[in-house]
């Protein structure tokens, strides 16, 4: 308990949380102006696009929010890589040399970070569909239960790549370059049938169920991915990067 409330007490006190948080509030933002608020101010211009309705519109917000899968991989970066690439993480070893806990801590703090401002972020969206969309009705108990687990096991998954790439540099800029690479690489790659099967983005997608009317359902990745598939494709992920992430921390020890 006493290491993570020391990674608490690190990530609350400094400033690259709440800057990106922001930051990732404003893409979902733009993302429901879009989807909801444009078709309603502007319905000539938008017709074409699928038309979002309540209770529908707020699974597609949650989908908007937990895929932004660029923010658990920079954080992650950012976070670690800033202590491996100095003397924080030596010290730290050297007050506590249990390396998995040590690990560990990083990597659940970094997690519910990601996962709290999933929900922020979210929260942005259900306070924008509550006024302009259209329809009645909210999320069952169980559906928002659902939310959380799905928005937690992705930024449990993207985490883990995002430790794995900065322990395998130990520098920030070359992990980022490879962590959005991998991100942008694996956006293409999703769509084709082949890698869709082993995708962690198809994987990570595909886990809420959201039906766009108008053939836009068919530019989702991984919808015709069963949910045991799809939650071991992000084991499988997971367990991959937490992997680089040790192995990387033991060939290039601190």
């Amino acid at each position: 308990m006493s290491l993570l409330r020391a990674e608490y007490r690190k990530i609350t006190r400094r400033k690259i949380f709440p800057v990106m948080t922001l930051v990732l509030v404003i893409f979902v933002g733009l993302a429901a102006f879009f989807l909801i608020v444009f078709g309603e101010i502007a319905p000539e211009v938008a017709e074409g696009l699928p038309v979002l309705e309540k209770p529908t519109v707020y699974t597609v917000g949650a989908q908007q929010a937990a895929t932004q899968f660029w923010f658990p991989l920079i954080l992650a970066v950012v976070l670690l890589g800033g202590e491996l690439s100095t003397t924080v993480w030596a010290t730290a070893l050297t007050r506590d040399a249990r390396k998995v806990p040590q690990l560990l801590s990083r990597f659940l703090t970094y997690s519910v970070a990601t996962l709290l401002a999933f929900v922020v972020a979210f929260l942005l969206w259900v306070g924008i569909a509550l006024f302009f969309a259209p329809g009645e009705g909210f999320l069952e108990a169980d559906e928002l239960v659902g939310v959380l687990w799905k928005s937690g096991l992705i930024a449990i998954a993207w985490t883990a790549l995002g430790t794995g790439a900065v322990a395998l540099f130990r520098s920030v800029g070359p992990a980022i370059g490879a962590g959005l690479a991998i991100y942008f690489a694996e956006g293409f790659l999703a769509l084709w049938d082949p890698w869709e099967n082993v995708s962690l983005t198809a994987g990570s997608t595909a886990l809420f169920d959201v039906d766009f009317d108008g053939g836009f359902g068919g530019l989702i990745p991984g919808t015709g991915l069963s949910l045991w598939h799809q939650l071991a494709i992000i084991a499988g992920w997971t367990t991959l990067g937490l992997a680089l992430t040790w192995w990387g921390l033991q060939r290039r020890d601190a």
